[in-house]
């Protein structure tokens, strides 16, 4: 059966002396791989560079096989300031990285792929705070987010001090910090600003106003916890570039 979708070039390499493969992250399809038989001589087809970052509508083949053959392929948006700017180029390759290492094949979420576009396009608009925004959203529609409700080992409200584990991914309370040595004090306008971000719509998160102190907790936890479970570093200059869109 032939399909059509739009989809992000999340990674592609060549195939042969004409071909290519891609990964790609689809709307419908989640993400899939592809095979673009011909790619440098069929340009009729491919009327698309297939660049990194770049917005595609592909006519394909689903199979149960892992690749799928793609037969058209047709540029939407190439996102060109991305690749002009050295700190939008880091964040949406961050944004790219996560759909690529935490996303299974054929794994549908349509709210991710949203979520993504959206995000591609406030960075590509110099709104990097989106970077931090995307994290947090893109973790919780993906099912994997921390907890920050409840201790995440006897299941207890948590009314006194905040710890939160990286290894376990969510809050501890004092009897079951000696359960884990992964652990770090949160303050609780930390928890509940996160927790807030999570469970609220990304323009109502985007309003959200953080103090320093605040904003340097959650990015800690975000980068310890895609450090610790996806490989993804948050340091160096995208890293500052986060704390300085926080506060934006």
């Amino acid at each position: 059966m032939i399909e059509k979708d739009i989809g992000f070039i999340l990674k592609r390499f060549n195939y042969g002396e004409t071909s290519v493969i891609a990964i790609i992250y689809s709307k419908r399809f989640g993400k899939i791989k592809g095979i673009f038989k011909g790619f440098y001589t069929r340009k009729k087809e491919f009327s698309t560079t297939l660049d990194i970052f770049s917005l595609n509508e592909f006519v394909f083949y689903p199979k149960e096989s892992e690749i799928w053959l793609v037969s058209e392929a047709e540029l939407i948006d190439g996102f060109s300031r991305l690749g002009k700017d050295l700190e939008m180029a880091k964040a949406a390759g961050i944004v790219f990285n996560m759909l690529d290492k935490a996303m299974e094949l054929w794994d549908q979420n349509q709210y991710i792929f949203d979520l993504a576009l959206r995000s591609i396009t406030l960075i590509e608009k110099g709104k990097t705070k989106a970077l931090f925004l995307f994290l947090i959203k893109f973790l919780t529609l993906a099912g994997i987010k921390p907890e920050l409700n409840h201790c995440i080992i006897c299941q207890s409200l948590i009314s006194g001090p905040l710890f939160f584990s990286t290894s376990r991914g969510g809050l501890l309370c004092r009897g079951c910090c000696g359960k884990d040595q992964s652990y770090k004090p949160v303050s609780r306008e930390a928890s509940k600003t996160f927790s807030y971000i999570q469970n609220n719509s990304l323009a109502a998160a985007g309003r959200v106003a953080l103090s320093p102190r605040c904003q340097e907790e959650i990015l800690n936890i975000i980068g310890k916890f895609l450090e610790y479970h996806f490989n993804i570093s948050l340091t160096g200059q995208t890293r500052g570039g986060l704390k300085a869109a926080a506060l934006a």
